[in-house]
């Protein structure tokens, strides 16, 4: 897979009232609390710098997972999974020393050279693990499964790489593979938002995607990308999808990249396929000194959207406040917005 600069998720927002109009819930403003995770020590299998995977919480213990490496891209140097761990969403995390990384590359596998993204769901008391991997670079990246009941100790899928994320044919916008990002489960089956690459020449063309199944096993894709970088700030690439359940529809922060900035945008769907964008993207920006926020996690609670986001080398804890947005016109890809703000 042909990969270049990465990036991340955030957003802002206003309110209204009005029947017949999606909602979706949003946060008006970030805050950078803290770091959350710095790399790893020199020489350490994530020395140089981490990207997020997803936040997940087991009833007692909240557990991060993360994707690192010794270089600033996972195409550069093989890149692998780590897991982090605290009992709250405000303080350090602490690393799974007994194991990290918890999943790595196998070589003269499939996934043998690296790994790009990893989306993980905790269901039914097991943790499943998607993940985007590729055998060599430039090489096409496929999608794998894992499954866990600790977090720690990991068994894969042993029919990797999965049916029905295939790259897609020469000349298709996901011929050179796709990387998985975000898996939710609706009760009845599973879907999957990922980044997918067309193979057109230099770092190739970069949007988001969906895909369905009823076992979280064998998917089917939607045909056409959900998301394609449209605005200035977005013009180069968008990826790293994180997608949370929202009202009756659902809301996605991702990352936005123009020839000299990562940021993070946020959008809504009420099908998942379909995506508003929030006209005053990006919400995320990187901090002085940074010119990369490339990843994102978020879990909500109470009436706080607790975020983590990669600034350059440092994974941050942030924290935004939730309101109440309605969103129009979600089919034309509209983002008009009405200003009525409920109390």
């Amino acid at each position: 897979m042909r990969l270049r600069t990465p990036v991340a998720v955030v957003f802002s927002t206003a309110i209204v009232l009005m029947a017949t109009a999606p909602v979706a819930l949003a946060q008006v403003d970030w805050a950078f609390e803290e770091i959350a995770v710095p790399p790893g020590p020199p020489g350490s299998w994530d020395s140089y710098s981490h990207r997020l995977g997803d936040v997940v919480f087991d009833g007692t213990t909240y557990h991060m997972f993360l994707t690192g490496g010794q270089t600033w891209l996972p195409w550069d140097s093989p890149w692998s999974v780590g897991h982090w761990t605290w009992n709250a969403l405000t303080q350090n995390w602490d690393p799974d020393t007994l194991h990290n990384p918890v999943l790595a590359p196998e070589p003269g596998q499939w996934d043998g050279y690296t790994i790009y993204s990893v989306a993980v769901l905790y269901h039914e008391g097991v943790f499943k693990m998607w993940y985007g991997a590729a055998a060599a670079y430039p090489g096409e990246s496929r999608a794998g499964y894992a499954e866990s009941l600790d977090g720690s100790v990991w068994t894969r899928y042993p029919e990797n790489p999965l049916p029905g994320l295939e790259p897609g044919l020469p000349g298709e916008w996901d011929d050179a593979g796709m990387n998985p990002s975000t898996v939710l489960f609706d009760g009845a089956g599973y879907r999957m938002w990922y980044f997918a690459v067309k193979a057109d020449g230099g770092a190739g063309t970069w949007r988001l995607g969906t895909a369905t199944s009823p076992d979280g096993i064998t998917w089917q894709k939607e045909p056409n990308p959900v998301l394609v970088g449209g605005s200035p700030w977005e013009s180069v690439s968008v990826y790293f999808p994180e997608v949370v359940p929202m009202a009756d529809g659902y809301a996605m922060w991702y990352v936005g990249v123009s020839s000299s900035v990562a940021q993070i945008g946020y959008a809504v769907s009420q099908d998942g396929i379909h995506w508003g964008r929030w006209p005053d993207n990006p919400v995320l920006s990187p901090l002085s000194g940074c010119n990369a926020t490339d990843s994102f996690a978020v879990i909500i609670e109470s009436d706080t959207v607790y975020g983590w986001v990669s600034n350059c080398r440092d994974v941050w804890y942030v924290t935004s406040q939730l309101e109440v947005v309605f969103f129009d016109a979600f089919e034309t890809g509209d983002t008009a917005i009405w200003s009525t703000v409920v109390p």
